[in-house]
């Protein structure tokens, strides 16, 4: 019962690993060709990224809900 209980925990701790690795792989694959080059990450300069609301954005409704009368 022990070895099997322990076999168990190794499998599920070895397949975690396994996905965490692919993982990593994968979001390399998936990083845009200008997030490859030499640029310094994006959030070290938060004065750069600061920008004006886009004016395309509409504004903001709130709604009431109503209950049904009957």
């Amino acid at each position: 019962m022990i070895p099997g209980l322990i076999r168990t925990i190794g499998t599920i701790l070895l397949v975690w690993f396994i996905f965490r690795w692919l993982d990593r792989i994968a979001r390399r694959w998936n990083r845009r060709p200008s997030d490859r080059g030499n640029q310094p990450p994006s959030s070290s300069n938060p004065k750069q990224q600061a920008s004006p609301k886009d004016q395309k954005l509409g504004d903001y409704v709130d709604f009431e809900e109503l209950k049904d009368q009957e």
